[in-house]
């Protein structure tokens, strides 16, 4: 409420003429006024305290660098952050989380989006994990004394009771349990067939999927044998002595493998342009590799020779890798996009995507990520485009959240962002130059202490020396204060 009646109170005296709509004393006081009459950005004590209204109308108030408070247009969405990026907290009409990693998570959200049904996960520390629904899914866990998990590490379901003597899991149709895990355990399958397995490690195992595979180990890990693709015209019986020789057999292809995982070759025997053809070889891996793969529909061609250079071709991709790990070229594509990737690591990277257009060939450009870290980085998105420089952070998405409005004030000397709608604005490191463009309708710009200027659409304007002593041009008749999608801007474009 107080922060509210201070921003009231501000707004009523820049409209009043008290203060001018752009007037910079950084780093002790900071503000400006967008062309619609209201506060757009705050400083004080910078970089302390400071609240912006951002293009969507949205709220940010931060108190750098332990919290920031984001909140909606029409206050329906709540989002906090602390301590950036360990803690989060967000609020809306559907979900309401709380985390701060890695010690407490607390989830709520509607079941399947409806309303009056909910389901609720919580953690608090790595080893205490609960949840309950209104459909009774209920659930709680101490590690590793006794629990039950829901949607944990790909299982539908995971029970244990002192933890790893016993465990019992489920998967879709698949229920297991375990002994002493992973040594000694059974499961099997609700599906027509019935597929199972059991072992007792290390003496003797078996997995059976009837009409697909029948795999067999003896004194793991050392003795594996078994048939596979029982279902095709060409099943295949393999064996392996763990490491010093396997093979894998059928009327189709042949394999086999020397010292383990060193030297190792396939190849098919009938190569048809029905089935394909399939030739390998790692000799020695992970040195050389040489692959070509058409074997069932694949086209998979792929050669290394490391750490110099490697290649890897499909329909849907390409790599090529020098200096291993340093240097990368790689392409993939979709139905929908396509994305050219270009590393030469730790300090350069280059990512753009495109949409495709109907005919399939390459459309407008979705994205494009640049870096020279840990000096630049630029970063262009659906019409959105920004730049900064410094920039050490290395991650992006969940791994950044927060993260630049927090402790971006430490590293960064200048940085420039532009919306879809046009509004643009940069600033330089303590706001020693500070200037933003309200989609052409209104420019601003300032150098604390020194001068502030003002320029219309309608080509008046006004520079004020040491802030206050004002130099004008241009007619004075003010523009109306808009509304709506344009308070602080154009519309919106792509």
């Amino acid at each position: 409420m107080k922060q509210r009646f201070f921003l009231l109170l501000l707004t009523l005296f820049t409209s009043c003429g008290v203060f001018p709509d752009e007037l910079n004393f950084s780093p002790l006081y900071r503000h400006r006024v967008a062309p619609d009459g209201q506060l757009a950005e705050l400083d004080i004590l910078w970089p302390l305290f400071h609240w912006e209204r951002r293009e969507d109308g949205a709220h940010d108030f931060r108190i750098r660098p332990f919290w920031r408070r984001v909140t909606s247009k029409d206050r329906r969405k709540v989002r906090n952050e602390f301590i950036a990026p360990l803690g989060l907290s967000y609020e809306d009409e559907e979900e309401t989380s709380l985390r701060f990693m890695p010690l407490f998570q607390y989830r709520e959200h509607l079941h399947e989006g409806k309303k009056g049904a909910y389901d609720r996960d919580w953690m608090a520390t790595p080893l205490i994990w609960g949840g309950s629904s209104t459909a009774g899914e209920n659930y709680f866990a101490f590690i590793p004394f006794y629990g039950t998990l829901k949607n944990f590490l790909t299982y539908d379901k995971i029970s244990f009771a002192l933890f790893p003597l016993h465990l019992w899991t489920k998967r879709g149709k698949t229920k297991a349990s375990y002994y002493l895990w992973p040594f000694i355990g059974w499961g099997s399958s609700s599906e027509p067939d019935r597929p199972y397995w059991w072992r007792v490690l290390p003496f003797y195992g078996e997995s059976v999927y009837p009409g697909r595979y029948e795999r067999y180990t003896a004194l793991w890990p050392f003795f594996h044998w078994g048939r596979e693709r029982l279902h095709t015209e060409s099943p295949a019986s393999s064996f392996f002595f763990f490491p010093l020789f396997g093979y894998k057999s059928s009327a189709a292809f042949l394999s086999w493998t020397f010292l383990w995982p060193f030297f190792k070759h396939g190849h098919a025997r009938q190569s048809s342009e029905k089935e394909g053809d399939y030739n390998f070889w790692d000799f020695p891996w992970p040195l050389v590799r040489y692959l070509k793969n058409s074997w069932d529909g694949k086209n998979l061609k792929q050669w290394w020779i490391l750490p110099l250079v490697a290649s890897t071709m499909t329909k849907t991709q390409r790599s090529l890798l020098l200096l291993y790990p340093l240097i990368w070229s790689r392409h993939f594509e979709d139905q929908r996009r396509t994305r050219d990737d270009f590393w030469v690591l730790p300090f350069f990277w280059d990512i753009s995507v495109h949409a495709k257009k109907k005919d399939g060939t390459k459309g407008r450009q979705i994205l494009r990520h640049t870096r020279l870290f840990p000096l630049f980085k630029r970063k262009k998105e659906e019409g959105r485009k920004r730049w900064r420089i410094l920039a050490p952070w290395p991650y992006d998405g969940s791994f950044a959240a927060g993260v630049d409005p927090a402790y971006d004030w430490i590293w960064t000397l200048a940085t420039r962002e532009e919306d879809r709608r046009g509004n643009s604005r940069f600033r330089s490191f303590a706001h020693l130059f500070s200037s933003r463009n309200f989609a052409g309708r209104r420019y601003q710009a300032s150098v604390p202490f020194l001068f502030n200027l003002e320029k219309n659409e309608d080509g008046s304007g006004v520079f004020r020396l040491f802030q206050f002593f004002p130099f004008t041009w241009g007619p004075l008749k003010p523009s109306a204060p808009k509304k709506g999608r344009e308070a602080l801007g154009g519309t919106e474009r792509r």
